[in-house]
């Protein structure tokens, strides 16, 4: 019997922590191993969980409780015995640290050049030197570098001269093949807009509750988090009634969510949080129309009036105008779903396409 191939994946984060990078490297890491034998090396701050596959935790320590600020105290072996490693962010210590140089190094670059724009003041003053440092690194050590968006393919071109692969994220295969329906509407009682991601400050939370005072609908919030602390907010701000939280919910419930809904919202504050948006990806494989704002991949992704609508971020009247607009104009709506649905792929494709990059020349 042919011996398998091996591929280790190199993450600070991962299942069962919720995210865009866990998302994306466990569904590309449980399709390889069906080929190759395949290792996830991640972080000891990960909790544990039932997985169904390789996965080696290294003990680390975390700095100020920052996920990428995760730091290994401890190598593994798995990474001179792969025949392929794939680390993850460059804004990674992890990765960093780990990173080996050689001919079988990848490496995905995320949100390049991102941090400028943080809301902590300490991450923008040393962003410059944290970016220069690790982007270095990155550039002097890898065979060949992946992106997931056109925005930070061109950043690598014309700042960094280096060329990359460009590979986008999937959607899961029920996305396509799930029947519609609009029931989901019946539990919320009303017509509503949808937001589906992080309960976080980054993803633009705080600014959706200020634009629901003028917004001619309710809203459901879909995603973990401190719940309590958005609640409070929404009630200090007179939008209580407006608002539902659902927190984190299954696959079927997301998609019947999605369809009852009028249309999705992404109203991120931040580049470092939008590498990609599995959230457009999955709007978007069910036909439904997006408003966001333009930071990240989004702005790239985005063609501003044909497959979504793109608003500045941090304004919430300019997102409550442009929301108002849409609920008026169902048959725009559609259309620009229909459109966004063009731009979606599956998780196989992606996976297809990595092993061209991988064993390519």
């Amino acid at each position: 019997m042919e011996k398998r191939k091996k591929i280790v994946h190199v993450t600070h984060t991962f299942y069962p922590v919720v995210g865009g990078i866990e998302k994306s490297i466990y569904e590309i890491a449980i399709r390889q191993q069906a080929k190759y034998d395949v290792t996830v090396l991640t972080s000891s701050k990960v909790p544990d969980d039932n997985y169904k596959m390789k996965v080696e935790k290294l003990r680390s320590i975390r700095l100020f409780n920052m996920p990428d600020l995760t730091i290994p105290l401890e190598s593994s072996k798995v990474l001179k015995e792969a025949d392929i490693v794939h680390y993850h962010s460059q804004n990674s210590l992890f990765s960093i640290k780990l990173m080996m140089k050689g001919e079988n190094v990848i490496f995905t670059l995320m949100a390049i050049d991102s941090l400028y724009n943080h809301p902590n003041f300490v991450i923008r003053l040393f962003s410059p030197l944290y970016s220069k440092i690790t982007m270095n690194k990155v550039l002097s050590n890898s065979k060949k570098l992946l992106v997931k968006n056109t925005r930070d393919l061109r950043i690598l071109k014309e700042k960094y001269n280096r060329d990359a692969f460009l590979v986008p994220e999937g959607v899961d295969d029920i996305f396509f093949t799930y029947p519609k329906s609009n029931r989901f509407i019946e539990r919320i009682g009303d017509e509503y807009i949808l937001y589906i991601g992080r309960l976080h400050k980054l993803k633009g939370v705080e600014v959706l509750l200020r634009a629901a005072k003028m917004l001619n609908s309710k809203i459901v919030f879909i995603g973990p988090g401190d719940i309590n602390i958005y609640r409070k907010m929404a009630e200090k701000l007179d939008v209580d009634k407006k608002c539902v939280f659902l927190g984190y919910v299954d696959d079927k419930t997301k998609i019947e969510a999605i369809d009852s809904a009028s249309f999705i919202v992404i109203p991120s504050i931040s580049e470092y949080v939008e590498a990609f948006s599995i959230t457009l990806s999955e709007a978007w494989s069910r036909e439904k129309a997006v408003i966001a704002t333009e930071v990240g991949s989004l702005r790239y992704r985005i063609i501003n009036g044909v497959n979504g609508i793109l608003v500045p971020p941090n304004d919430p009247i300019s997102l409550a105008q442009a929301a108002n607009n849409l609920l008026n104009d169902r048959r725009l709506a559609e259309k620009m779903g229909k459109e966004g649905r063009k731009e979606v792929v599956t998780w196989d494709y992606v996976v297809e396409l990595l092993d061209k990059i991988y064993w390519g020349a």
